[in-house]
């Protein structure tokens, strides 16, 4: 069988063995900065561990001040809300009646017994009091009708009573305290001629006394009889808890500013230094890509 072999010779000039030179030199830049990205990678990726925990402490460190943050501002919140409608009422009572200090103080105590007796948390009777006293100019005639109020919005919105609620009963009583015996009426509560002219004519202490009494022959007691059930009960249980993160919100709002301030700076720091190190990471890809990019070009 014949030979099929074909032999081939070449001979580099002196232009080839340049050229040969140069892409000598440039594979050895090359190699040069591949080692050099190799060394700093390997630099990367000890940084990134230890980075990494640290990072994870920081993270730790700032969920923990977050989750303190939270629960303080739940608090304050609490008191927060007591603290404005305490406010409101004792704004509208010294405008509408003159009252004192003292006199302001037992129409709290009051809504506070109220409360323990009930399923109208104090917060809730404080709004509708305050709506009362607008047309009330006497603290007897808040004392008398506070009560029946409570057994009003108890009947009305039962466990779910709101201060909005306690507003709208309140709005009903004096306007029926400025004579409009309807607004009664339209609520399912009847009353007798005679009841109806001391509510249009009476004095306040009569108009008080009156209606507190055509509510109780309605819904006298409603407010008592559902903190009896087992949902009462777990309401009153709710409220008592509520005057208590109240208190405790009274105690904390001198630091919340600094814990809130606190977190945010705990994330930011941790964002930050994530950040950096994501830009290092950046720059060793750099230089990988240049090296790839000297490979292709001397290829």
């Amino acid at each position: 069988m014949a030979n099929n072999t074909v032999e081939y010779k070449i001979k580099l000039t002196d232009f080839g063995s340049e050229a040969t030179e140069r892409l000598k030199r440039q594979l050895k830049g090359v190699g040069a900065t591949v080692e050099e990205v190799k060394s700093k990678a390997e630099d990367l990726k000890t940084r990134l561990i230890n980075f990494n925990q640290a990072v994870a402490s920081i993270q730790n460190v700032a969920s923990a001040v977050s989750q303190v943050s939270s629960a303080i501002s739940g608090m304050t919140q609490y008191y927060a809300a007591q603290v404005e409608a305490e406010t409101k009422l004792q704004t509208v009572m010294r405008n509408t009646m003159n009252a004192s200090d003292a006199e302001v103080q037992s129409i709290k105590d009051l809504c506070s017994a109220q409360q323990e007796l009930g399923v109208i948390g104090d917060e809730v009777q404080l709004a509708g009091v305050q709506e009362l006293a607008t047309y009330a100019s006497k603290k007897s005639s808040l004392e008398t009708l506070i009560p029946v109020m409570n057994d009003m919005i108890a009947q009305q919105y039962g466990f779910n009573a709101t201060q909005e609620s306690a507003v709208n009963i309140a709005t009903m009583m004096g306007k029926v305290f400025a004579g409009q015996t309807s607004a009664l009426s339209r609520y399912g509560y009847t009353f007798s001629a005679a009841q109806e002219q001391i509510l249009k004519f009476g004095t306040e202490e009569e108009k008080a006394a009156t209606l507190a009494e055509v509510v109780r022959q309605s819904v006298g007691g409603v407010n008592a009889e559902l903190a009896k059930t087992d949902t009462g009960r777990m309401v009153q249980l709710n409220n008592a808890i509520g005057d208590i993160k109240e208190r405790v919100g009274q105690l904390l709002i001198p630091f919340q500013s600094f814990i809130t301030q606190a977190a945010e700076m705990g994330m930011a720091a941790s964002g930050i230094i994530q950040l950096t190190q994501a830009i290092q990471a950046t720059g060793i890809a750099t230089k990988a890509w240049t090296a790839a990019q000297w490979l292709l070009n001397a290829a």
